[in-house]
């Protein structure tokens, strides 16, 4: 075959490459690629159906759970998490922790050291008072998770809402362990005056499995 005729044999091959191509896509079978968007699409979903749960904790530097042999069930209520960085409600930040360690602010190195000195910044309190109980900004996302858990439960199935009828005042406080008291006295404090009347601590298991 001369040199002039190479390029005109390869592009007439090309061309019949691609029309053989579309002809086994026309036929109705899956390739590959398609198998693979469609197993993505599901792991995507799935991991997003694990991870929405607000009570599936993951432990860290930042959030160690209490160990306890009580074996209460969870109960439909709103999710408060506390860890050493931050105060969340429904897994949505509220408000954050302020972590000092010798008078300087913590670096993500420091949130294992137990000499850390955990706290809320007066600025995020009722009048802006150091000693004051109400931190504002958790009280307001709590207002808008009570709100939202009447909305859903109003709009229902009947049988849901006599299950949970009883159940609409209640806050699940998934806590550090390391939390100081008085922080505590103001997250109950505070959920207490959001109407959340009936306060459950999470805990792990530490019984026998």
């Amino acid at each position: 075959m001369s040199n002039e005729a190479q390029p005109q044999f390869e592009e007439e091959q090309q061309v019949k490459n691609r029309s053989t191509r579309a002809h086994d896509d026309a036929d109705g079978s899956m390739n590959i690629n398609s198998m693979m968007d469609i197993m993505t699409i599901l792991l995507v979903f799935l991991l997003v159906s694990v991870t929405s749960d607000p009570l599936a904790v993951k432990e860290n530097d930042v959030l160690k759970l209490s160990r306890s042999y009580a074996t209460f069930p969870a109960l439909m209520s709103v999710p408060i998490q506390i860890s050493k960085k931050e105060i969340t409600v429904d897994q949505t930040r509220a408000v954050p922790v302020v972590c000092k360690l010798d008078g300087r602010t913590c670096t993500d190195a420091d949130y294992k050291n137990n000499r850390i000195r955990l706290s809320i910044d007066p600025m995020n309190k009722e009048h802006g008072k150091k000693d004051s109980l109400l931190i504002v900004p958790l009280k307001n996302a709590l207002d808008k998770a009570v709100k939202q858990m009447k909305d859903d439960l109003a709009n229902a199935p009947a049988e849901m809402v006599e299950k949970y009828k009883h159940n609409q005042a209640v806050a699940t406080i998934i806590c550090d362990q390391t939390i100081p008291y008085r922080m505590i006295a103001e997250i109950v404090y505070t959920t207490g005056m959001a109407t959340l009347t009936d306060m459950r601590f999470a805990i792990i298991y530490a019984g026998a499995t």
